[in-house]
């Protein structure tokens, strides 16, 4: 009986293999081979938006560790990309002044840092009539399509209370004009305009240790600025 038992489950067998069929096989868990599944690739992140940003300056922006080269130039400020770098050492407002083509050309309707009234002090101009030059400045930029920021002037050991008077007129005329300002002069002065102990070595610019205090505001001030008026040409006057 087990004998033809076997022989009708060997002939069932092969009769399922000749039409085409398979035995039945019990199915074993882990026995199919896992099939990875491909993970979907995350899009690169859009880059992020940048205007140009140039410097139209005397000194403070042009010396080796100035607050320029360690930020904008050094492609430290987050929204910024480099425009063109306009300064003259020495220069006062009306000298400074035959940079506004360069400075707003490279700008491409961006921004134009402007930073001038230390050598119209040291000159002899009041702080009146240096206000007045610097912001003739302003409006030479705005003519030419590009948006200034009003860099407010640095210490002075020799002209330290002018400097104050002037940049109390400067960031008033800013505020009234719808400028943004770039304060290099607060983290670095003392109360009577002059630079704080270890700030400068010739009393006139900041040392490294003093540019680098000064590139930390503009690192922390500048981005917030860019950002809130990113796209938007201001209004020539």
């Amino acid at each position: 009986m087990v004998a033809a038992a076997i022989v009708v489950v060997a002939a069932a067998s092969s009769f399922a293999l000749m039409m085409g069929g398979e035995p039945q096989r019990e199915l074993v868990e882990g026995s199919v081979r896992h099939i990875p599944v491909t993970e979907e690739v995350a899009a690169p992140a859009a880059p992020t938006p940048t205007v140009p940003v140039s410097v139209l300056s005397d000194s403070h922006a042009y010396f080796a560790e100035s607050w320029w080269r360690q930020t904008v130039v050094a492609n430290a400020v987050e929204g910024a990309s480099l425009g063109a770098f306009a300064s003259q050492p020495g220069a006062v407002a009306a000298t400074i002044a035959s940079g506004l083509d360069e400075a707003t050309a490279a700008a491409q309707n961006g921004y134009v840092l402007v930073q001038a009234g230390t050598n119209d002090l040291r000159a002899g101009r009041s702080p009146a009539q240096a206000a007045a030059d610097i912001q003739s400045l302003w409006a030479g930029v705005r003519e030419r399509g590009s948006t200034p920021i009003a860099v407010l002037v640095p210490p002075s050991a020799e002209v330290g209370a002018e400097v104050i008077e002037l940049n109390r007129l400067l960031a008033g005329a800013a505020r009234a004009d719808g400028i943004a300002i770039l304060d290099v002069y607060t983290p670095v002065a003392d109360a009577g305009g002059g630079w704080q102990a270890g700030m400068s070595d010739d009393g006139t610019h900041a040392n490294l240790a003093g540019a680098s205090l000064q590139a930390n505001e503009v690192i922390a001030q500048l981005p917030g600025i860019l950002a809130g008026r990113l796209g938007q040409l201001a209004p020539v006057p």
